[in-house]
């Protein structure tokens, strides 16, 4: 059997260009150590600070990080945006408490509603014809708390993972208005407040915590990640508290020694952001060129504010797609769907990946066919049967989801990427559900109760 490090360096040396996470893009130029990483690999000594109470060099890093990205507080990740999700709903929802949050939330956020016993309330966002999530409006948002939901916080995914924004400014306004707490997911806009070409960032728009995945976005080793505070608003006791009980005790100082060198690039990063805004004009532009792919801007389902970073391309068939860019171009894609692909970008990438892209598309562009297939353009509203944590315990039998229709969910029913729960542990799974997945999706096994 073939390990997975030597898998790994087959890949590797076979360079396909990394139009995908992580932001560091192999790019020795943005993040690289002088030493052997394994000697690096240490655990939490006198001389290395504890991640769960730091006063030492942790502490000053976490102070540093603050200061950089205009927290009040900030707290160092070392297994990704997940327990800082996690964290920050279970200390701001008392459990049973309710939670008005974006149904298209990352599966962490539904970790926490099945962990702190939340009782959710949903807000839909708008969806295209190609199934792509928009912006949670803020009159949902309103209209969730006039209803009668007594919610302690407030819950959206801002930038979505396809870079639509929503208007967190008129969100925290209404949250704020009901003496709830605004939690954003911003997992895929660490690198927003670094050049005014990308949307303001969450926390300078009244976003009480705010989560950001460093190695999404930023030149940071897979798993780094961010949770930050604003304003008297939050229990920073309670999120120390719940992080230390999600997180690992022993976190990697490889990883956490990458968040370092991500700081040390940022403070003095604007020529390199000015390069990368430029860098993505000039692809913007000539991809809006191409005939039969459409390039997904500002524009795009009325939402507020989009990411440039994200080239997103509407195309007839995404899969074959994404495997013909890795086949015959050695570009890989971050992934496809249906009828789109999704290539990220950071500031590690180079004018020789970006030109390479263009080039390869616009080759492409001659053999493809403009979307012509309209999907359901509403986001399914699954019927719960039974809390999440209910569903959880409960005996349950694999099925093929195909021939599913009627039962209900004993796990999460998430496409991955994103990792957005179409379906979860105690809903129902209706044909609507089924409609709206992926092509072949339905065809694997689930678990479901009988």
């Amino acid at each position: 059997m073939k390990s997975i490090y030597k898998h790994l360096k087959e890949y590797t040396n076979h360079g396909p260009y990394p139009f995908h996470m992580p932001g560091h893009k192999r790019n020795k130029r943005f993040l690289s150590f002088d030493t052997d990483p394994v000697n690096f690999d240490l655990t939490e000594l006198s001389a290395t600070d504890n991640l769960q109470n730091p006063s030492g060099i942790i502490r000053n890093t976490e102070e540093k990080t603050a200061e950089i990205f205009g927290a009040d507080k900030s707290y160092m990740l070392a297994n990704g945006s997940t327990g800082g999700v996690i964290a920050a709903i279970l200390s701001a929802v008392p459990e049973g408490g309710r939670l008005i949050m974006a149904r298209n939330s990352h599966m962490s956020a539904y970790s926490a509603v099945a962990l702190g016993n939340v009782s959710p309330v949903y807000v839909y966002p708008k969806v295209s014809a190609e199934q792509i999530p928009g912006a949670i409006s803020p009159a949902d948002i309103k209209a969730a708390f006039t209803s009668g939901a007594k919610a302690s916080a407030v819950f959206i995914t801002s930038p979505t993972y396809e870079g639509v924004v929503s208007d967190i400014n008129a969100i925290a306004k209404i949250t704020h208005d009901f003496s709830a707490i605004l939690i954003v997911d911003e997992a895929h806009g660490a690198h927003f407040k670094f050049h005014e070409a990308f949307p303001k960032p969450a926390l300078e728009l009244g976003a009480d915590i705010v989560i950001q995945s460093l190695h999404k976005t930023l030149p940071s080793l897979t798993q780094t990640a961010v949770l930050h505070t604003k304003g008297n608003k939050c229990n920073q006791r309670l999120i120390r508290q719940f992080l230390n009980m999600v997180n690992s005790s022993s976190p990697s100082y490889i990883l956490l020694s990458s968040i370092g060198q991500c700081l040390e690039l940022l403070e003095k990063s604007s020529d390199a952001f000015d390069s990368y805004a430029q860098k993505l004009n000039n692809i913007r532009k000539a991809l809006k060129g191409l005939n039969n792919f459409s390039l997904i801007d500002e524009n795009y389902i009325s939402n507020i504010s989009y990411d440039i970073s994200k080239i997103a391309l509407l195309t007839r068939d995404g899969k074959t797609l994404e495997k013909s860019l890795l086949k015959n171009y050695n570009l890989a894609v971050e992934t496809s769907a249906d009828n789109y692909i999704l290539a990220m970008t950071s500031v590690a990438d180079t004018n020789y990946g970006f030109d390479r892209l263009v080039a390869a598309l616009s080759e492409l562009d001659k053999f493809n066919k403009k979307v012509d297939k309209k999907l359901c353009s509403e986001y399914p509203k699954p019927v719960a049967m039974m809390p999440i944590r209910e569903a959880l315990y409960k005996p349950a039998h694999k099925l093929v989801l195909s021939e599913a229709a009627g039962l209900i969910a004993a796990e999460n029913i998430a496409p991955y990427p994103p990792g957005v729960p179409v379906c979860l542990p105690g809903e129902l799974i209706t044909s609507e559900i089924l409609d709206f997945l992926p092509n072949g999706y339905a065809l694997r096994k689930v678990n479901v109760l009988l």
